[in-house]
C-alpha cells in the first residue's frame, strides 16, 4: 500500500497513485480553536499533526510554521518580506555598517534600520484579534518605502545582506512528517523581486503610484533585492528538499497578466530551470483569482498550482482548471474553503459539489486535493471527515 507521501510525490510528477491524495490544510483553524478551547472533543490535546494522522489525512507541509522559529529574529523583518523559521533551509545576517534599532511595546514592533547611505523605518503589529484568528503573520502598519530617497536606503540593505544555508531544522521537520507527508523548502513568499517589493515594501494602493511614477527608482530596487534571490535560489537548489515552495499569492487583479508576463513570469522560469536541473519540483501558491492568468502560470513551467481556490469561491470551475492545467500542471486544492462553512453552504450544495468534482477530474491524475487556501476558523470539522471518506470511497483511480 501506498504512503501519502509517494502519493503526493507521484502526482506531483503527473504518475497514477492509487487513491486522490487527500492533503487538508488546517494550520488557522488548529491555531484558532486551540486559543478558544474549541477543538473537537476526541482530539482536545493534540497536535494538528496528530489530527491528520488520526483521521489518516496526509500532513499539509508546504508552507512552514512562522510560530516555530529558532529566535525572534527570524521573523523580525518580516516588514522587509524576510522570513527564515526554523523549517527554513535558510539563515541570513545583514553587513555590520547597518545599524538596526529594534522598539517593542505589547503587539507592535518598530524597526530602524540605519545604514551608510540613510535611514528608514517600519512599524507592525500582532494584535490579539489576528491571534485569536489563527494567524502567525503580523500586519505592517508603516511600509518600508515612503518617498523617493527611501529607495536607495532599502536597495543597500539587500544588497548587504547574505544568506547561508541551514538544513538542520528543515531535516529535522522532514523526517517529523516521515511518509506521511511531502515537505516542500519554502524560497520566498514572492516570486519575484519586483513581487517581494509589491507584498511587503508599499501597500497594494500606493505601489502602482510608484511603480508607474518612479519607474527608474523601481527597476534598481528590484536589481538589488535580486541579489537576495539569487541567493535564495541557490541554496534551495542544494538542498534536500524533494520540492521548492517559490512564491505565490497570484491575482488577476493585482498581478495582472501584462504585469505578470513582464515582472514574474522570466524570475519564475528562472527558478524552474535552475531547480529542475538539479532535481527538485517548483510549487507556487496560486491561491487568487487564476482566470486572467491561466496560460501565464502554465508557461510558467512549475510542476504544482498550490491552494487552487475554483469556482464557487472565483470564476474558474474545477473543470476548467483540470481541463487547461491537468496536462502538465498538477493542481494542489480544489475545496473551496466556503464549502466548510455551514452559513455559506448548505449540505445539498456541499454534497453535490464532490458528487460533480469526482466527475470532473477524471481520470484523476495530476491533483492533490486540498483546501483552498485553508480551513477557516469556523469550519465544520465534520465535514472534512466526510471529504476524506468520500475520497476513501470514491477516489480510487483512475477516476
Amino acid at each position: 500500500m501506498m504512503t501519502h507521501r509517494q502519493r503526493m510525490a507521484m502526482a506531483v510528477r503527473g504518475e497514477m497513485p492509487d487513491i486522490l491524495p487527500y492533503v487538508p490544510r488546517i494550520d488557522l483553524w488548529y491555531n484558532a480553536n486551540t486559543l478558544a478551547g474549541s477543538l473537537p472533543q476526541k482530539h482536545q490535546g493534540r497536535t494538528q499533526d496528530e489530527i491528520s494522522r488520526a483521521e489518516g489525512w496526509a500532513l499539509h507541509k508546504v508552507l512552514p510554521d512562522l510560530l516555530d522559529v529558532r529566535g525572534p529574529e527570524d521573523i523580525l523583518h518580516r516588514a522587509i518580506g524576510i522570513l527564515a523559521p526554523r523549517q527554513c533551509v535558510y539563515r541570513y545576517r545583514f553587513s555590520r555598517d547597518i545599524d538596526i534599532r529594534v522598539r517593542q511595546e505589547g503587539d507592535t514592533t518598530w524597526i530602524e534600520y540605519h545604514t551608510p547611505v540613510g535611514m528608514v523605518s517600519t512599524k507592525t503589529v500582532f494584535p490579539e484579534e489576528l491571534r485569536s484568528a489563527g494567524s502567525t503573520l503580523s500586519v505592517i502598519q508603516e511600509h518600508v518605502l515612503k518617498r523617493p530617497e527611501d529607495y536607495r536606503v532599502v536597495g543597500y540593505l539587500f544588497e548587504n545582506l547574505e544568506l547561508a544555508a541551514d538544513y538542520e531544522g528543515f531535516l529535522a521537520w522532514q523526517k517529523g512528517a516521515g511518509e506521511d507527508g511531502l515537505c516542500a523548502a519554502t524560497a520566498s513568499l514572492a516570486s519575484s523581486p519586483m513581487h517581494h517589493i509589491q507584498r511587503d515594501f508599499l501597500d497594494p494602493t500606493t505601489f502602482f503610484y510608484h511603480y508607474h511614477d518612479y519607474p527608474r527608482d523601481m527597476e534598481a530596487l528590484s536589481k538589488s533585492v535580486e541579489h537576495y534571490y539569487d541567493q535564495l535560489l541557490q541554496i534551495c537548489a542544494d538542498c534536500p528538499a524533494e520540492v521548492i515552495f517559490w512564491g505565490g499569492n497570484f491575482d488577476d487583479m493585482l498581478t495582472y497578466p501584462p504585469y505578470f508576463e513582464k515582472q514574474f513570469l522570466p524570475w519564475i522560469r528562472k527558478a524552474v530551470g535552475t531547480l529542475h536541473r538539479k532535481g527538485k519540483r517548483v510549487i507556487c501558491h496560486c491561491d487568487g483569482e487564476n482566470l486572467g492568468l491561466l496560460d501565464l502560470i502554465k508557461q510558467s513551467g512549475i510542476d504544482v498550482a498550490e491552494a487552487v481556490c475554483p469556482y464557487p469561491m472565483t470564476k474558474v470551475k474545477i473543470e476548467e482548471y483540470y481541463r487547461r492545467w491537468g496536462d502538465t500542471l498538477t493542481i494542489f486544492g480544489g475545496i473551496p474553503s466556503n464549502l466548510l462553512l455551514p452559513e455559506a453552504t448548505s449540505e445539498e450544495d456541499f454534497e453535490a459539489y464532490f458528487d460533480h468534482l469526482f466527475k470532473a477530474v477524471a481520470p484523476g491524475t495530476r491533483l492533490i486535493l486540498g483546501v483552498a487556501d485553508t480551513t477557516p476558523p469556523r469550519a465544520a470539522f465534520d465535514r472534512l471527515v466526510r471529504i476524506g471518506e468520500r475520497v476513501e470511497r470514491e477516489g480510487k483511480l483512475p477516476l
